[in-house]
């Protein structure tokens, strides 16, 4: 069997709830991450569970530096920073939520 650092990276899609990704997202680039609940920027990513700020429970992360052919890259490193958070494709997160967004503004209409 092969040790964690050694697997290879696939993608693989599953039905989830928007609004469980939206809640539990921690925005992420090479060194820090943004807290989308409380705004907070500059969050040290190192292990990283919850934030100070607000306490939001972080469960996914996504990072705008992974589109695009060094996807598999940025992906390996946050995974070794945070191995707890499972790693969101950011177009489709972005894509799904402006769906969503639309769809709420047409609703009390």
């Amino acid at each position: 069997m092969r040790e964690a650092g050694d697997m290879d990276l696939l993608r693989i899609w599953q039905e989830v709830d928007i609004k469980d990704v939206q809640e539990h997202l921690l925005m992420a680039d090479d060194l820090f991450g943004f807290c989308p609940g409380c705004k907070t920027p500059g969050l040290k990513l190192q292990d990283l569970h919850k934030c100070p700020t607000c306490s939001r429970e972080f469960k996914y992360v996504t990072s705008k530096d992974a589109r695009g052919g060094k996807s598999a890259e940025v992906v390996m490193r946050f995974k070794k920073k945070l191995p707890h958070l499972t790693f969101v494709d950011y177009d489709d997160y972005e894509r799904l939520s402006s769906k969503n967004k639309a769809a709420d503004l047409f609703k009390n209409m």
